[in-house]
């Protein structure tokens, strides 16, 4: 059987985009601390739109934060630098069970907001 999502795909992918790393790792960052700033100012009086915009800040920090840790466990695969057949087997399989995980994961975030913009 023939698998479209796999750890080599991952790798690829986070090979091309390795060089944004530290940036949305910082942008993430930024996004957490303006959505907290924002946070604090809100009352009762505030209007809606400052409310889904602060909403917005923090899923977009969310999403941003995901991708971010993508391309960190992604760059580089340990089970080819292994020569020890044991060892690349254990690393192929922590490599698989990640690259389920982040099948999962990259999407949440985007997801969660929508879900959040039909129910509130």
């Amino acid at each position: 059987m023939k698998y479209r999502l796999t750890p080599a795909l991952f790798n690829n992918i986070a090979i091309t985009c390795s060089s944004y790393r530290w940036k949305l790792l910082a942008w993430s960052g930024f996004s957490f601390a303006l959505f907290f700033m924002l946070s604090k100012q809100i009352e009762q009086s505030t209007p809606i739109v400052l409310v889904w915009f602060a909403i917005f800040i923090l899923f977009a920090a969310l999403q941003t934060l995901v991708v971010a840790s993508f391309i960190f466990f992604f760059v580089t695969l340990q089970s080819n630098k292994q020569e020890n057949k044991p060892w690349r087997k254990f690393y192929s399989t922590i490599e698989w069970c990640e690259a389920i995980i982040f099948t999962v994961i990259l999407p949440l975030p985007m997801l969660l907001f929508v879900y959040a913009l039909i129910i509130i």
